[in-house]
């Protein structure tokens, strides 16, 4: 797709900062991969609005610098030692390098929408990505505790789904929409619908495929939409304890993981992102039909679809 080819180039043109350590860090986990969904989105929504989806290109950049910011920042919070397949950047750099590299990134961001965007914009992405800390931090909070369902979906909200919600929001008035609102509530539930298969992929993932290995979220004493799915047939106590060890065994991991999936974990909650999906197209069925509302449905389906 040419609107990727042109978001890869200009990630990396536009990451240029004076000193050298911080290019390297960005470059690295740049090229370390990645869907580019959210630049994407930008650009399709500003193009199915009516726009020139170059209009939205540096926005779009803007947003998939808060991404890999954001990125950066949750592996040294997890002490990950993984991204995509290959060693994460806090391992390689170190976790300060990670995280002022991650601070450059969210001041270029800014940079970007005040060079070309409007004050509406960034007061939506600005408000995204302080949803995104407090979600990551509420999160954090929850480590070792079976979460309710709403809290679960507080959390994935805020720590992705108001950045597609921002994605789709700002690539419309870049386009000239004036109903961002629904273009917002489009993004939040694609991004919901994002982070279910996420956590769906930790339990029932092939590594090969996601580049990191499967129960990393229970290892972290995390407990996601496929667990909190099949709770009424675990037994809570049990679950508690091994969320709460500080180191449980792979042996107790993949029991529990496993049991799980037996329970239909998994089906339960593609159940669930199918109908976020659903709901995310029905809203964009007020918004014009053209070639880029089709590309924006594709992707909608990638998000559910892709393969385990």
């Amino acid at each position: 797709m040419e609107l990727l080819k042109r978001i890869e180039e200009e990630l990396l043109k536009e990451l240029n900062p004076k000193v050298r350590l911080v290019l390297e860090a960005g470059r690295y986990l740049i090229e370390g991969g990645g869907k580019r969904l959210r630049p994407l989105l930008t650009m399709l929504s500003c193009g199915m609005c009516g726009g020139d989806p170059q209009r939205a290109l540096p926005l779009g950049i803007g947003l998939e610098y808060i991404h890999a910011a954001s990125l950066l920042h949750d592996d040294v919070v997890d002490g990950a030692q993984k991204r995509r397949g290959r060693e994460s950047a806090n391992l390689v750099f170190g976790n300060e390098v990670a995280v002022l590299t991650g601070d450059y990134m969210y001041a270029k961001a800014l940079h970007l929408f005040a060079t070309h965007g409007n004050i509406e914009m960034i007061r939506v992405v600005s408000k995204a990505v302080m949803d995104m800390a407090e979600a990551q931090v509420l999160e954090l909070s929850k480590i070792g505790e079976i979460v309710s369902e709403d809290e679960y979906f507080q959390i994935i909200d805020g720590k992705t789904a108001v950045l597609f919600g921002a994605c789709l929001s700002v690539g419309g008035m870049a386009g000239g929409c004036k109903d961002k609102e629904t273009l917002y509530e489009v993004g939040l539930c694609m991004g919901r619908a994002f982070q279910l298969i996420d956590d769906l992929l930790d339990y029932a993932g092939d590594p090969q495929r996601t580049g990191k290995p499967v129960g990393n979220d229970l290892r972290e004493g995390k407990s996601t939409y496929p667990l909190l799915s099949v709770m009424e047939s675990l037994v809570q106590k049990e679950v508690e304890e091994l969320l709460i060890s500080s180191n449980p065994s792979e042996a107790e991991i993949e029991s529990l993981r496993l049991r799980v999936l037996a329970l239909g974990g998994a089906q339960k909650t593609r159940e669930r992102a199918l109908r976020e999906l659903e709901r995310a197209k029905e809203l964009l069925r007020s918004f014009p039909d053209n070639h880029y509302k089709e590309e924006i449905i594709k992707l909608m389906n990638f998000v559910v679809f892709r393969e385990l």
